[in-house]
């Protein structure tokens, strides 16, 4: 088992940009943050790439999917599987980059 992932996660596509986690529910939290639910990280803004804009690539700015085994099939919010520490990713960026946890936000609920 591994660490539920909440709004106070740290997420990074790999040029350095942070992705803006925003919930869909607010009902179910750890320590007051709310617990991230599939797919609220798909679509989720990202800040900071450091990706230069050239004829040939793009910063990251979009979280475009996430990857099998980045969330519980035994945790459920509003029959939703809650986001893991194992999160995986990739995004908008020209190359595409993948996302990882650096934090999942909290250090007490796995699933």
């Amino acid at each position: 088992m591994t660490l539920i992932l909440t709004t106070q996660a740290q997420v990074m596509c790999s040029h350095g940009g942070t992705v803006m986690l925003i919930p869909r529910q607010a009902v179910v939290t750890i320590r007051g943050a709310p617990v991230m639910c599939v797919p609220d990280v798909v679509g989720a803004p990202i800040v900071g790439c450091a990706q230069p804009a050239t004829p040939t690539t793009k910063p990251c700015t979009t979280v475009v999917s996430t990857l099998p085994g980045s969330w519980s099939l035994n945790v459920l919010v509003g029959g939703k599987p809650t986001y893991l520490a194992t999160l995986t990713g990739m995004t908008d960026g020209v190359p595409p980059s993948p996302i990882t946890v650096v934090s999942p936000g909290q250090e007490l609920v796995q699933g």
